[in-house]
């Protein structure tokens, strides 16, 4: 076997075959293995071996420079109606699925249970409305947004499974300069799109970023054919309410009745942990360096949980006091205040409005969900306290409007809100039938 010697060039390790020094070279070589106690070699005096190797050949020193592959999309120049090509694909698997609804309470019988399905013409269990609205607005490329700001009109129109091989599809729907004249708000439509091209889930999602737009601030009421094909397609949820009668025939599951201005503190609170985050980010193939980068990032203070989870975590707050949801839409999203990993989430619901003439034994609500951070309602607000109601009945109120709310009737929850949800909800009545004798 030949022998290998270690030569320090300009402070720079290169490994050299012995066999291809100069004699007097070699003959160090076995010398320094007899002499370097376990490892067999031993550091060779830099000037030393500068002279020696001039006497005998220079032994070449090659190097290379790195350069980094910039692949996030360029939004500076965006203008709406542009589109975002989107080369990848994501089959999601039913281990998938278990790994959502292990960190996500939910026990809606329209995700966990295959006959339940069966019984009212699906295929099988259907993904999540939260995990596929996290699939559908995770975007690998855009790795200059500071924050995302919202979402609204998010629509499940087709049910989706696991099995199911999904591509996206993103538009610029507006774009617009912020008053400081430093940043900027881009409204995006996403689609996710199944293997047999049917649009599964379409959103509005809006993102902050660190540039101001070239060319000012500009939008569109539409960004052509894409959101027009699937604004008024409803199949899912057109096709639960034609089984209304298997659904009656089955039964509800709904545990209690729900009224118009009733206000519900959940009492469910959960969290996720950093591995989680981090974990669920990779599966939706999240790139931004707020979801990752321990180095760079304190985990604290400065780490963030991708939006979708947030949404996950709030619904999964109230999930079983408004059991049993069949469907849902989001009719607008607002992100109040970052949430880091581990943080404590609840939430608390205010039922805005109830509709029992649909049929069977249906009812839809429009309901407003506020998820909070590290605060337990009933005990650290108290059972009786009094909220001000402009939190749950006032329309699109900013991140600022509701911080000012909060600060001047509720100081407990200032800053503590994470997301406001409007949500229109389908689901089975806990009505009981009532016998006069």
């Amino acid at each position: 076997m030949r022998s290998v010697t270690v030569a320090r060039f300009f402070n720079r390790l290169t490994l050299v075959d012995a066999s291809q020094l100069p004699r007097q070279n070699r003959k160090i070589s076995r010398q320094s293995s007899t002499l370097n106690g376990a490892s067999g070699l031993r550091p060779i005096d830099l000037k030393k071996r500068r002279t020696e190797s001039n006497r005998g050949g220079s032994v070449p020193v090659s190097s290379i420079r790195g350069e980094v592959l910039d692949l996030a999309v360029d939004l500076r120049k965006a203008r709406p109606g542009d589109k975002l090509e989107i080369p990848y694909e994501l089959t999601v698997s039913e281990a998938m699925h278990d790994f959502w609804q292990s960190a996500f309470h939910g026990q809606d019988r329209i995700s966990t249970s295959r006959p339940f399905c069966r019984s009212i013409g699906l295929q099988d269990r259907v993904l999540p409305f939260p995990l596929v609205l996290f699939l559908t607005s995770s975007m690998t490329h855009a790795d200059a947004a500071k924050v995302q700001v919202g979402f609204e009109n998010v629509t499940y129109h087709w049910p989706c499974f696991a099995g199911d091989t999904f591509t996206k599809n993103f538009l610029v729907k507006s774009v617009r300069t912020t008053s400081d004249g430093n940043h900027s708000v881009i409204k995006f439509y996403c689609e996710l799109v199944n293997h047999r091209g049917r649009v599964c889930m379409s959103a509005d999602k809006q993102m902050l970023f660190e540039f101001p737009i070239t060319g000012g601030s500009s939008n569109v009421s539409s960004v052509g054919r894409m959101e027009q094909d699937s604004e008024n397609n409803q199949l899912f949820r057109d096709h639960l309410l034609s089984k209304s009668m298997t659904l009656a025939e089955l039964g509800s599951q709904s545990l209690k009745a729900l009224r118009p201005g009733q206000l519900i503190f959940h009492t469910m609170y959960r969290s996720i942990t950093l591995a989680q985050s981090m974990q669920l980010a990779s599966l939706a193939r999240l790139t931004h360096e707020r979801h990752f980068d321990l180095r760079k990032y304190s985990v604290d203070t400065e780490i963030l949980c991708p939006g979708g989870l947030v949404v996950g975590l709030t619904t999964s707050a109230s999930s079983r006091d408004l059991h049993e949801i069949l469907h849902e839409e989001l009719l607008n999203v607002t992100f109040v205040n970052a949430l880091h990993p581990n943080n404590v989430v609840g939430a608390m619901s205010y039922v805005q409005s109830v509709d029992d003439t649909i049929p069977g034994d249906l009812e839809m609500l429009l309901v407003r969900t506020i998820g909070v951070k590290n605060v337990d309602l009933v005990r650290d607000l108290g059972d009786g306290a009094h909220l001000p109601l402009e939190l749950f009945t006032r329309t699109k109120m900013t991140t600022k409007e509701i911080e000012r709310i909060c600060k001047e009737h509720c100081p407990k929850l200032s800053n503590k809100i994470i997301v406001q949800m409007d949500r229109r909800i389908i689901r089975q009545s806990s009505h009981k039938d009532v016998f006069l004798l």
